[in-house]
């Protein structure tokens, strides 16, 4: 999805008519917009909105089931990419290293397909839009050529690249300590409470 957004993205120039509108200049980008590539990029993008919406929904309602059964959480997972298990991280310093490196975060967090593929990305994104090569100038104070080795239209793809990275690890951070605190409440309940313990609603307990 992530492909075809981007490819639609180049060819339709949604980005530099975004920078021309940024501007003022609304017939420049009226006139770079490519109508063609434009009208598929509308029925990919209502898709993906509905598509996460539902989705959403279904995980939710899987999630109460799993609640209701008491489902077993796996906490520890071996395969061939490397040993998973449930740990409690910090979220701040997943959402850190996301605003270092879009990746880093979900890479802190062990989720090797989504870190591998935002990486592959922010190093395309990296390569194209030259933002590395700005960003040395800049520091040598050469401002002007600094603006002029930024190609735009690749340039504006690392907020939304960003805002995903930084998000999702934070999310899925939180979520994964709800999930630990969950699965060590069981494991401690059942290894280390007396069966016969009860709390009495409205007692305090010392």
């Amino acid at each position: 999805m992530l492909a075809w957004e981007v490819i639609i993205n180049l060819k339709a120039h949604v980005n530099l008519a975004m920078i021309y509108s940024f501007q003022g200049n609304i017939p420049m980008a009226k006139e770079v917009l490519n109508t063609q590539w434009l009208l598929i990029y509308i029925p990919v993008y209502i898709f993906a909105i509905w598509d996460s919406y539902r989705t959403t929904v279904d995980l939710n309602n899987i999630y109460i089931l799993s609640e209701r059964e008491d489902h077993r959480i796996n906490s520890f997972s071996m395969g061939a990419l490397e040993i998973n298990y449930l740990d409690k991280r910090n979220p701040f310093l997943a959402a850190l290293w996301s605003f270092f490196m879009p990746g880093l975060g979900q890479l802190y967090i062990h989720r090797i397909i989504t870190a591998f593929v935002v990486v592959v990305w922010s190093v395309i994104f990296f390569y194209y839009s030259h933002m590395l090569e700005g960003i040395s100038l800049l520091f040598l104070g050469e401002i002007k050529h600094a603006t002029e080795v930024l190609d735009p239209e690749w340039l504006l793809m690392f907020p939304s690249l960003y805002g995903f990275a930084i998000f999702d690890a934070y999310m899925n951070t939180v979520e994964n300590n709800k999930l630990f605190e969950k699965e060590q409440r069981r494991f401690l309940m059942k290894n280390y409470q007396a069966k016969t313990f009860s709390i009495t609603k409205g007692t305090k307990v010392l």
